[in-house]
């Protein structure tokens, strides 16, 4: 067995306190507890500044019927901002149309040409985005 070293003798004594010299221990503890006695007092004077700042401003909670209200506005905005934009939808499409009739009676070979060219342009797009990609990997 080893022989104990006489300094862990006096540190386990004292509970992890080391003396000194004249038999004084560190006021580690002290220190400590003078910490949470500030600490108590800086919560109480923040609880006493939110409770004036309660006094001074105090929170306004609207009535249920103005929740109402913002409500309907809400949805009279969102349905006359659809209505707005259904109406473009069908005056571009009916553009379209229109356009198209027209260039079908009036001149068919171009019509045709468009027509070809709708469905040939995104597959020769496809197929070179993808070509583009095998070459990266």
């Amino acid at each position: 067995m080893e022989p104990e070293d006489p300094k862990k003798r006096e540190v386990s004594k004292n509970d992890g306190s080391k003396n000194l010299d004249d038999g004084q221990s560190y006021k580690g503890i002290d220190v400590y507890r003078g910490l949470e006695g500030t600490d108590e007092m800086t919560a109480q004077q923040l609880q006493e500044g939110l409770q004036r700042l309660e006094e001074l401003f105090p929170a306004f909670t609207p009535s249920p019927s103005w929740f109402d209200q913002q409500i309907v506005e809400t949805q009279n905005k969102q349905r006359s901002k659809l209505w707005r934009d259904l109406l473009i939808l069908w005056i571009a499409a009916l553009l379209l149309l229109s356009l198209l009739y027209v260039m079908m009676n009036a001149q068919p070979v171009v019509f045709i040409t468009f027509q070809v060219l709708a469905v040939v342009a995104p597959l020769v797009w496809l197929l070179v985005r993808k070509q583009e990609e095998h070459r990266y990997e």
